[in-house]
């Protein structure tokens, strides 16, 4: 085994698996597993939504069923269950970026290269990887790029209806499979154009019939994508999603890239230094469909922090591929040829293949050690408790468990499963609500809009929010309403009288 495995190795245990395993602290986990252990238990794929004041009885696509499923599944698996969750989203990251490092080698990239991009692409899909059905979409993504780039690299009739099962698995676990669609149809795209303005390219263009393959194992996996529970309303609810103009207002993801923030500033770094040098430097030798990519993926993380998911590592990949050819010709890219060509030799001797053995076996053990270390439950219950509000929770479950709660937008999931006699007035499923319930929300929240309109309204009984939030001011000056708990975390107000 040589040095460069090694560090292969290292890639994707030592640093992949650690930073991907991280702690159940995102809210939307919690409306996932409750819908999941509601499809468990009843044997059905909801369509209505029961659970929240907001949007009550109104239809709900559930496009991520099965992902609900599989994570209710995993959380109850008895004590360590949170830690199984924790490890398998991290595996799934794993997954895709050993896909992505496929890809990028089936198109002549080194392994330093894709080692090094896709390091940085991890740094800036980092702040949005986690205990999310988000992560799902990384994996598919990074299947539909292998599918795309072995049949760009070696054309065959078959290999690109293997996008129809990946579509299959991704409509019924999350509805980011519009990616695959926008990554095959700028496939077509790009190789039509240069076959038509680009023929002098340094790899040429597939051929028509390879074009002709790749189109209608498209439109077999349009098709498909009609096999789940919802039906053929599957097909608008992306759109429809993406439509909210509350997204962008009220939601971080949603928004472009904040530089006073970790996930902006990745993502404009990432912009700046990765994707302008490719386009810039290496435009004249790129495939058309490459550069449709890059500015694509670019467009949409610009629009929304929540597509960093996608722009780093494609976007690395990318980068490897292009990029990282430039930079080997430069003087200290020479000079890093030799330790290159040293590191992928196999060891001549049996002493070095066992200083490579031992060092691998170290790389296995430290790599698997953190990433349980990280999962443990010990480990996440910190993390979890500042992420949720269990002992205002506790309070409202002892006090008051079939109240009417108005309650802290992320917190909705945890609520509702923990207390499933109440009702809370919103969860994260802002899909199902649309933009006019979500800004009504937030203007009470603001204190934009008289708060007691919408509290009246819906006959709210009990508001659970954080302390700093701009409604506990409103209410601390309002006698029909009175402080009952708080804590560093949350404040609870009930009306007098209840």
């Amino acid at each position: 085994m040589s040095l460069a495995a090694v560090a292969i190795a290292t890639f994707f245990v030592l640093v992949v698996l650690p930073r991907a395993t991280l702690p159940m602290a995102d809210g939307d986990a919690w409306w996932h597993i409750h819908a999941g252990e509601e499809i468990l238990a009843s044997g059905r794929v909801p369509d209505t939504n029961t659970w929240t004041i907001a949007a009550a009885g109104e239809p709900w696509t559930s496009q991520d069923w099965l992902s609900n499923v599989l994570m209710a599944a995993l959380f109850n698996a008895g004590e360590w269950g949170v830690a199984w969750l924790s490890l398998t989203f991290a595996l799934v990251v794993v997954a895709a970026f050993a896909l992505l490092w496929r890809a990028a080698g089936t198109r002549g990239a080194g392994w330093l290269g894709r080692l090094l991009w896709l390091t940085f692409g991890l740094v800036v899909a980092g702040p949005i990887i986690g205990i999310r059905v988000q992560t799902i979409d990384l994996l598919m993504t990074a299947a539909t790029v292998w599918i795309l780039w072995a049949h760009v690299a070696d054309p065959r009739p078959w290999r690109p209806f293997l996008l129809v099962p990946v579509a299959i698995a991704w409509v019924n676990l999350h509805a980011g499979w519009v990616m695959l669609f926008l990554l095959g149809g700028a496939v077509i795209v790009g190789e039509l154009v240069d076959r038509w303005r680009r023929p002098d390219l340094l790899h040429p263009p597939m051929p028509p019939a390879s074009v002709g393959w790749l189109g209608g194992a498209l439109a077999a996996s349009v098709a498909a994508l009609a096999l789940n529970p919802n039906g053929l309303a599957i097909y608008a609810y992306p759109f429809a999603t993406a439509s909210i103009a509350a997204h962008r207002d009220f939601l971080v993801e949603w928004s472009p890239p904040d530089p006073t923030r970790f996930e902006g500033q990745m993502a404009i770094a990432f912009l700046l230094l990765a994707i302008l040098p490719t386009i810039l430097l290496c435009w004249r030798r790129m495939r058309s469909a490459d550069l449709l990519w890059l500015v694509g993926l670019s467009v949409l993380a610009i629009g929304a922090v929540r597509f960093a998911l996608f722009l780093g590592p494609v976007g690395a990949a990318i980068a490897a591929v292009h990029l990282g050819p430039v930079i080997a010709r430069t003087s200290i890219g020479r000079g890093l040829l030799p330790i290159v060509d040293r590191w992928q030799s196999p060891p001549r001797t049996s002493a070095q293949r066992t200083v490579n053995g031992v060092l691998l076996v170290l790389v296995l053990v430290i790599g698997g050690g953190l990433a349980v270390a990280r999962a443990a439950p010990g480990t996440q219950a910190p993390a979890i408790a500042q992420s949720v509000p269990i002992d205002a929770a506790a309070w409202v479950e002892e006090n008051a468990p079939d109240t009417r709660i108005f309650n802290t937008y992320s917190w909705g999931g945890y609520l509702a499963r923990r207390l499933p006699d109440a009702k809370v007035y919103i969860d994260g499923r802002s899909d199902i609500y649309g933009n006019d319930p979500i800004q009504r929300f937030a203007a009470t929240w603001n204190v934009t809009s008289d708060p007691a309109d919408l509290l009246d309204a819906e006959a709210i009984d009990l508001v659970l929010v954080r302390p700093t939030a701009p409604l506990t001011a409103w209410l601390q000056d309002r006698p029909e309403w009175r402080s009952t708990h708080r804590d560093e975390q949350s404040a609870i107000w009930v009306r007098s009288g209840d």
